[in-house]
């Protein structure tokens, strides 16, 4: 069975989802483009600079940023800071790593938001709508679990039992109920998550995993 997950104050996600986004940017002062700043900031998004991993990782929440941007050519940001950063951080918000100029573009999906490592660009725009995208992609993940979060414990064993591809009458089987309830509980679900076919259930699905510690382990309990 599903566990049951300690309700979330949902007005509070909410905030979250639709207030003015906050970016962390890492930094020394100098080697990103001050435009960029600017590009970010005209886009309605709030930046709060730190000049070193030390200080970002010991004095900022792990919960408060919607996306963070790290200068990875910081003369006193060794691989091990780095390193130690993306996995204090990627599973709260998306991390955008700036590489030197002429780097490979490549990203990681290894928690439950990328890790993407960019080259510095001639335009700081390119960088200003990566940070726009991983926004978007933060907003859209915290939608879909607070959508997650009002289904109950039977809503969820269903969703789980439809994604991995069961028909009504197998799953009615797996839980013991008639494939009546099982279109109830599956009609529910389905408002509830405002998914209108199952593919979108199943990209859902999909969207709320894979992350350590998060919604999606409750779709891998059984």
């Amino acid at each position: 069975m599903f566990p049951t997950k300690k309700p979330t104050d949902l007005s509070t996600m909410a905030t979250t989802l639709y207030s003015d986004a906050l970016v962390a940017v890492l930094d020394n002062g100098t080697e990103f483009d001050p435009n960029l700043h600017l590009h970010i900031s005209s886009m309605g998004r709030r930046l709060q600079r730190f000049t070193s991993a030390h200080d970002l990782l010991s004095g900022a929440q792990s919960g408060r940023f919607n996306c963070i941007l790290v200068d990875a050519s910081m003369a006193d940001l060794p691989v091990a800071d780095l390193a130690r950063l993306i996995c204090s951080y990627a599973v709260h918000c998306p991390i955008i790593v700036v590489t030197p100029s002429g780097s490979p573009a490549t990203s990681v999906a290894t928690t439950r938001f990328r890790v993407t490592f960019l080259p510095k660009q001639d335009d700081p725009a390119v960088i200003a709508e990566e940070v726009n995208a991983s926004i978007r992609a933060f907003n859209e993940a915290n939608r879909l679990e607070a959508y997650f979060l009002t289904l109950t414990p039977r809503e969820r064993q269903v969703m789980k039992f439809v994604v991995e591809g069961l028909l009504n009458k197998q799953v009615a089987f797996k839980l013991n109920i008639s494939e009546i309830t099982v279109k109830a509980h599956r009609g529910r679900l389905m408002r509830k998550m405002n998914a209108r076919t199952l593919p979108d259930l199943l990209y859902m699905a999909a969207r709320l995993g894979p992350a350590s510690g998060s919604v999606a382990n409750e779709l891998s309990a059984f």
